[in-house]
Parts: structure tokens; sequence; C-alpha cells
């Protein structure tokens, strides 16, 4: 139950339709930290360190980030 309650809440894709997931697994290889310390905020489509408030935002993402 609670998986079908997180398919509606939780968003796969970004802003610009790309895999959260692969471009977490990207952000926290590049920056050497764990991808559980990285978050996409939707509201300000952004992506954010929970652990140090690094905050990465649209424009420095690359295209083929994912």
């Amino acid at each position: 139950m609670l998986s079908v309650i997180k398919e509606l809440f939780v968003p796969h894709k970004d802003y610009a339709g790309r895999d959260i997931d692969t471009v977490i697994a990207r952000l926290a290889a590049q920056t050497g930290s764990d991808a559980y310390a990285w978050s996409y905020l939707q509201e300000f489509s952004v992506y954010e360190n929970t652990l140090n408030g690094m905050r990465v935002y649209p424009h420095e993402i690359k295209k083929n980030a994912a």
C-alpha cells in the first residue's frame, strides 16, 4: 500500500524530463557524497544535498546528465 501512495506523490522525472534517480547518482559520484544525501525539490526545480545544504540549480545540470 505504501508503494502505491509513494508512486502518486514522488516524481520520477525532473523539470527537464530527466530521471531523478539517475541525476542524483551522477551528482553523488561527482561530489564524492552518498546518493541518499541528495533530494530533488520539485517546487524549486533544484537538487539539494540535505547534509551540507549544497544546491544544484537547473542551469548547472548539463542536458546530457541523465
